[in-house]
Protein backbone atom coordinates (compact mmCIF):
# COMPACT_ATOMS: atom_id res chain seq x y z
CA UNK A 1 0.00 0.00 0.00
CA UNK A 2 2.83 2.50 1.40
CA UNK A 3 4.09 1.62 -2.02
CA UNK A 4 1.19 2.13 -4.23
CA UNK A 5 1.63 5.48 -2.71
CA UNK A 6 4.53 6.65 -3.53
CA UNK A 7 4.09 5.48 -7.67
CA UNK A 8 1.20 7.47 -7.52
CA UNK A 9 2.78 10.50 -6.21
CA UNK A 10 5.55 10.53 -8.47
CA UNK A 11 3.13 9.67 -11.32
CA UNK A 12 1.51 12.56 -10.83
CA UNK A 13 4.20 15.12 -10.07
CA UNK A 14 5.67 13.57 -13.70
CA UNK A 15 2.47 14.78 -15.21
CA UNK A 16 2.22 18.64 -13.12
CA UNK A 17 5.55 18.89 -14.52
CA UNK A 18 5.15 17.87 -17.80
CA UNK A 19 1.59 20.16 -18.02
CA UNK A 20 3.80 23.50 -17.03
CA UNK A 21 6.45 22.88 -19.68
CA UNK A 22 3.60 22.54 -21.98
CA UNK A 23 2.16 25.58 -21.27
CA UNK A 24 4.89 27.42 -21.17
CA UNK A 25 5.96 26.50 -24.83
CA UNK A 26 2.29 27.18 -26.09
CA UNK A 27 1.23 23.60 -26.55
CA UNK A 28 2.77 20.17 -28.05
CA UNK A 29 5.55 20.79 -30.97
CA UNK A 30 4.95 24.42 -30.21
CA UNK A 31 1.41 25.38 -30.75
CA UNK A 32 -0.87 27.78 -29.39
CA UNK A 33 -3.74 26.44 -27.77
CA UNK A 34 -6.93 26.20 -29.92
CA UNK A 35 -8.44 29.43 -28.01
CA UNK A 36 -5.51 31.70 -29.23
CA UNK A 37 -4.65 30.41 -32.55
CA UNK A 38 -8.11 30.81 -33.42
CA UNK A 39 -7.44 33.71 -34.88
CA UNK A 40 -4.71 32.32 -37.25
CA UNK A 41 -7.17 30.28 -38.57
CA UNK A 42 -5.47 27.36 -37.11
CA UNK A 43 -2.16 27.99 -38.27
CA UNK A 44 1.24 27.00 -37.00
CA UNK A 45 3.11 30.28 -35.95
CA UNK A 46 6.02 28.51 -37.78
CA UNK A 47 4.04 29.15 -41.04
CA UNK A 48 3.20 32.89 -40.35
CA UNK A 49 5.07 34.97 -42.63
CA UNK A 50 8.61 36.01 -41.48
CA UNK A 51 9.47 40.16 -40.61
CA UNK A 52 11.37 40.48 -43.70
CA UNK A 53 7.87 39.02 -45.56
CA UNK A 54 5.96 42.47 -43.85
CA UNK A 55 8.52 44.70 -44.45
CA UNK A 56 9.36 43.45 -47.91
CA UNK A 57 5.29 44.24 -49.04
CA UNK A 58 4.40 47.86 -50.65
CA UNK A 59 3.16 50.64 -48.12
CA UNK A 60 0.23 52.56 -49.12
CA UNK A 61 -0.33 55.86 -48.08
CA UNK A 62 -3.46 57.28 -46.56
CA UNK A 63 -5.96 59.68 -48.68
CA UNK A 64 -5.11 61.88 -45.95
CA UNK A 65 -1.35 61.67 -46.24
CA UNK A 66 -1.40 62.20 -49.97
CA UNK A 67 -3.20 65.28 -49.19
CA UNK A 68 -0.96 66.47 -46.90
CA UNK A 69 2.12 65.85 -49.44
CA UNK A 70 0.19 67.69 -51.90
CA UNK A 71 -0.23 70.81 -49.85
CA UNK A 72 3.95 71.20 -49.82
CA UNK A 73 5.05 73.76 -51.31
CA UNK A 74 6.42 72.83 -55.07
CA UNK A 75 8.94 74.85 -57.40
CA UNK A 76 9.41 74.93 -61.06
CA UNK A 77 11.11 75.81 -63.74
CA UNK A 78 10.98 75.39 -67.66
CA UNK A 79 11.47 76.97 -71.00
CA UNK A 80 8.66 79.09 -72.15
CA UNK A 81 7.42 80.35 -75.56
CA UNK A 82 3.83 81.44 -77.81
CA UNK A 83 2.85 84.13 -80.43
CA UNK A 84 1.70 87.43 -80.07
CA UNK A 85 0.18 90.23 -82.39
CA UNK A 86 0.71 94.06 -80.74
CA UNK A 87 -2.51 96.32 -81.99
CA UNK A 88 -1.35 97.96 -85.18
CA UNK A 89 1.97 95.82 -86.08
CA UNK A 90 2.47 94.78 -89.52
CA UNK A 91 2.29 91.33 -88.65
CA UNK A 92 2.42 88.55 -85.58
CA UNK A 93 5.68 87.48 -83.91
CA UNK A 94 7.27 84.82 -82.24
CA UNK A 95 8.33 84.86 -78.65
CA UNK A 96 10.45 82.66 -76.12
CA UNK A 97 11.93 82.57 -72.53
CA UNK A 98 12.24 81.05 -69.28
CA UNK A 99 9.73 80.82 -66.77
CA UNK A 100 9.76 79.90 -62.67
CA UNK A 101 6.71 78.68 -60.79
CA UNK A 102 6.38 78.91 -57.44
CA UNK A 103 3.17 76.34 -56.02
CA UNK A 104 2.59 77.28 -52.49
CA UNK A 105 -1.29 76.04 -51.77
CA UNK A 106 -3.27 73.70 -53.86
CA UNK A 107 -4.81 76.05 -55.54
CA UNK A 108 -2.40 79.04 -56.14
CA UNK A 109 0.81 79.41 -58.07
CA UNK A 110 3.17 82.22 -58.43
CA UNK A 111 5.29 82.60 -61.05
CA UNK A 112 8.37 84.87 -62.25
CA UNK A 113 8.70 84.88 -65.88
CA UNK A 114 11.19 86.54 -68.87
CA UNK A 115 10.82 86.66 -72.50
CA UNK A 116 12.03 88.34 -75.73
CA UNK A 117 9.95 89.67 -78.71
CA UNK A 118 10.43 92.17 -81.89
CA UNK A 119 7.14 93.53 -83.57
CA UNK A 120 7.50 96.36 -86.46
CA UNK A 121 5.35 99.05 -87.41
CA UNK A 122 4.19 101.67 -90.06
CA UNK A 123 5.54 99.24 -92.86
CA UNK A 124 8.92 98.30 -91.13
CA UNK A 125 9.84 101.85 -90.34
CA UNK A 126 9.56 101.14 -86.57
CA UNK A 127 10.91 98.18 -84.87
CA UNK A 128 9.47 97.70 -80.86
CA UNK A 129 11.98 95.14 -79.25
CA UNK A 130 10.60 94.15 -75.31
CA UNK A 131 11.96 92.20 -72.75
CA UNK A 132 8.97 91.82 -70.38
CA UNK A 133 9.70 90.74 -66.99
CA UNK A 134 6.55 89.59 -65.57
CA UNK A 135 5.68 88.90 -62.11
CA UNK A 136 1.79 86.53 -62.34
CA UNK A 137 -0.22 85.26 -59.95
CA UNK A 138 -2.46 81.75 -60.71
CA UNK A 139 -5.56 80.55 -59.35
CA UNK A 140 -6.45 77.01 -59.49
CA UNK A 141 -10.42 76.51 -59.07
CA UNK A 142 -10.09 72.82 -59.51
CA UNK A 143 -6.87 71.35 -58.37
CA UNK A 144 -7.44 68.15 -58.45
CA UNK A 145 -6.24 65.83 -61.11
CA UNK A 146 -4.13 65.94 -64.22
CA UNK A 147 -5.64 68.64 -66.06
CA UNK A 148 -5.43 71.65 -63.70
CA UNK A 149 -7.49 74.82 -65.32
CA UNK A 150 -6.24 78.52 -64.11
CA UNK A 151 -6.80 82.12 -63.93
CA UNK A 152 -4.08 84.19 -64.10
CA UNK A 153 -3.18 88.07 -63.48
CA UNK A 154 0.15 90.38 -62.15
CA UNK A 155 2.07 93.18 -63.57
CA UNK A 156 5.35 93.51 -66.05
CA UNK A 157 8.37 95.73 -66.21
CA UNK A 158 9.00 95.63 -70.15
CA UNK A 159 12.18 96.71 -71.16
CA UNK A 160 11.41 98.61 -74.58
CA UNK A 161 13.76 99.53 -77.13
CA UNK A 162 12.01 102.02 -80.04
CA UNK A 163 14.38 101.93 -83.85
CA UNK A 164 13.15 104.12 -86.42
CA UNK A 165 14.38 103.54 -89.87
CA UNK A 166 14.39 104.78 -93.66
CA UNK A 167 11.78 107.23 -93.88
CA UNK A 168 11.65 107.77 -90.45
CA UNK A 169 15.25 107.46 -89.59
CA UNK A 170 15.22 111.32 -88.50
CA UNK A 171 13.98 110.30 -85.59
CA UNK A 172 16.31 109.45 -82.66
CA UNK A 173 16.25 105.51 -81.59
CA UNK A 174 14.48 105.80 -77.89
CA UNK A 175 14.65 103.20 -75.04
CA UNK A 176 12.07 103.11 -72.51
CA UNK A 177 10.52 100.89 -69.35
CA UNK A 178 7.03 100.53 -69.30
CA UNK A 179 4.86 99.18 -66.66
CA UNK A 180 1.56 96.94 -67.38
CA UNK A 181 -0.67 94.66 -66.40
CA UNK A 182 -1.91 91.27 -68.08
CA UNK A 183 -4.93 89.11 -67.06
CA UNK A 184 -5.95 85.32 -68.83
CA UNK A 185 -6.79 82.24 -67.86
CA UNK A 186 -5.43 78.74 -69.04
CA UNK A 187 -4.63 74.85 -68.02
CA UNK A 188 -1.91 72.67 -66.80
CA UNK A 189 -1.00 69.39 -67.88
CA UNK A 190 0.58 66.92 -65.57
CA UNK A 191 2.94 64.98 -68.02
CA UNK A 192 4.61 63.19 -64.98
CA UNK A 193 5.46 63.11 -61.61
CA UNK A 194 7.69 66.04 -61.94
CA UNK A 195 7.05 67.18 -65.28
CA UNK A 196 3.89 69.12 -66.60
CA UNK A 197 2.93 71.31 -69.40
CA UNK A 198 0.83 74.77 -69.53
CA UNK A 199 -1.26 76.66 -72.24
CA UNK A 200 -2.84 80.28 -71.60
CA UNK A 201 -3.89 82.81 -73.53
CA UNK A 202 -3.10 86.30 -71.75
CA UNK A 203 -4.05 89.97 -72.39
CA UNK A 204 -1.05 92.65 -71.95
CA UNK A 205 -2.12 96.51 -70.86
CA UNK A 206 0.82 98.59 -71.37
CA UNK A 207 1.44 102.29 -70.06
CA UNK A 208 3.65 104.18 -72.42
CA UNK A 209 5.24 107.44 -70.90
CA UNK A 210 6.87 109.13 -73.87
CA UNK A 211 5.20 111.81 -75.51
CA UNK A 212 6.57 110.43 -78.89
CA UNK A 213 5.03 106.95 -78.60
CA UNK A 214 2.05 108.12 -75.92
CA UNK A 215 -0.04 108.10 -78.95
CA UNK A 216 0.53 104.16 -80.18
CA UNK A 217 -0.80 101.22 -78.60
CA UNK A 218 1.22 98.28 -77.61
CA UNK A 219 -1.41 96.41 -75.73
CA UNK A 220 -1.71 92.78 -77.62
CA UNK A 221 -2.51 89.55 -77.07
CA UNK A 222 -0.29 86.51 -76.52
CA UNK A 223 -0.57 82.82 -76.18
CA UNK A 224 1.87 81.03 -73.99
CA UNK A 225 3.00 77.86 -74.05
CA UNK A 226 5.32 76.29 -71.21
CA UNK A 227 7.11 73.33 -70.32
CA UNK A 228 8.03 72.87 -65.99
CA UNK A 229 10.08 70.62 -64.34
CA UNK A 230 9.37 70.31 -60.52
CA UNK A 231 12.15 70.24 -58.07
Amino acid sequence: MKTLALTTLALLSMAALALSQESRSGGPDGLLPLSLSSNFEGRDLRAVDSPSDFTSKPFSYSPEALRLADNEPSFSIGPAAGYLRARGADQGTWFGGVQARLHFARILAAEASITFHSNRYEHGDVVVTQYPLQLTAFLYPIPDGPIRPYILGGVGWYYTRIDYKDSLGFINDQTEHFFGEHLGAGVELMAGPRTSVDLDVRYIFLNATNEQVIRREFNYWQITLGLNFFF
